[in-house]
């Protein structure tokens, strides 16, 4: 999170500015918010559900996308705890997402896009800027 390559050590590194905050928006909001929401939740996800039903779908896409984001932060850091919220966070987030999509939305990623991208506005932000 703090490796200068990374994108919240990117946003360390050029400090709180409209310039970094415009990256921040733009990152957060369409480089990885829209691009998750379309793989995790747009085909992954209305899959998973429409072979095994809305929870235990949802369930599974939810545990994967936890899965991945937990294998990221496991090539940096062997502590458990931190691995393990790692896992939750992202999980939950996953699961309503196809729940706003789903049963708000009427089966457009719309509402989950713009959930997950509020999300990762906080999660860099902080991470970036705060932390």
């Amino acid at each position: 999170m703090f490796d200068p390559n990374s994108i919240t050590g990117k946003f360390r590194q050029m400090g709180l500015g409209t310039y970094s905050i415009t990256l921040l928006l733009i990152t957060a909001v369409f480089k990885t918010s829209l691009s998750e929401e379309i793989i995790f939740r747009g085909f992954i996800a209305k899959r998973l559900v429409s072979i095994m039903g809305f929870v235990k779908g949802n369930v599974l896409q939810a545990a994967l996308f936890g899965i991945i984001h937990t294998l990221m932060f496991a090539l940096i850091t062997t502590n458990i705890f931190f691995l393990l919220v790692i896992f939750i966070i992202p999980s939950i987030g996953a699961y309503v997402s196809v729940y706003l999509n789903e049963k708000i939305g009427k089966g457009s990623i719309v509402p989950g896009w713009i959930s997950h991208g509020l999300a990762n506005i906080i999660a860099y932000g902080i991470v970036g800027f705060v932390i």
